[in-house]
């Protein structure tokens, strides 16, 4: 019996490895000291499956470059990454997922008067998956609601950021003008809950070309951020200019 158990419990597994990610770089207007540009680099797998239960592994890295003496526009100042895993299941072109997020903001060669980082756990409901091609003429949409890990004995779990809870809403929308050039949109709502019940809203707005490549897909466009709220990493009322390319 324990046999046919474990038999039944295998012949329901597979390896994916299925990974995507995607390099970017953005360039900010105005004259912010820590706002001359960021460059980041994603990736996410998916590892394997059993029956509809795939296990998520994924990350980022942030480099923020400011201005310094003189020309200098790429100085290195702030790094920020991102570790987290969970649990998703795919059905009918929609996925939803459980995960859990170790995210740690650092500055570089400077006085750190600070600890950020925190552990969230978040539930994911999105109809895009960045494995494959955008689809002209698809409204994409993601939406994210996250918890703070707290606890009084354990004071390292979460340090530096007031949220208690969170959301994120990007909507996505490409219309094709060829078959390898679609103009697009890409709008993302945030807002964290406070533990004295404030908001801290970010609103992001990115506008330009995406271009179809025959192995993948790049886009060049303008961004801007009317509103930015978070308490760390602020660029409210920026233009950017960014290039992203996904892998």
């Amino acid at each position: 019996m324990k046999i046919l158990l474990l038999f039944s419990i295998l012949s329901n597994f597979q390896f994916l490895f299925s990974t995507q990610g995607f390099g970017e770089l953005r360039k900010f207007g105005g004259t912010l000291k820590r706002r001359s540009a960021i460059g980041k680099i994603s990736i996410e797998s998916d590892i394997f499956q059993w029956r509809r239960i795939r296990l998520v592994i994924y990350g980022f890295e942030n480099i923020w470059m400011g201005r310094d003496v003189g020309p200098i526009q790429l100085d290195p100042q702030e790094a920020d990454y991102l570790l987290g895993g969970g649990f998703k299941t795919i059905k009918d072109n929609m996925w939803y997922a459980i995960f859990l997020d170790h995210t740690c903001y650092h500055k570089i060669d400077t006085f750190v008067d600070k600890s950020l980082y925190w552990n969230k756990l978040k539930f994911v409901f999105s109809n895009r998956n960045l494995n494959l091609k955008t689809e002209p003429l698809t409204f994409y949409y993601r939406l994210e609601l996250g918890s703070y890990l707290r606890h009084e004995k354990i004071p390292w779990l979460t340090v530096g950021n007031p949220n208690q809870f969170d959301f994120l809403l990007n909507m996505f929308y490409a219309h094709p003008i060829s078959n390898t050039v679609m103009p697009f949109l890409d709008v993302s709502f945030y807002s964290g809950f406070t533990l004295d019940y404030n908001l801290t809203p970010e609103i992001e707005v990115n506008s330009g070309l995406l271009l179809r490549g025959i192995s993948n897909e790049g886009m060049i466009y303008l961004g801007f951020r009317p509103i930015d709220r978070k308490g760390y990493r602020e660029a409210e009322g920026v233009i950017y200019l960014g290039l992203k390319v996904k892998f």
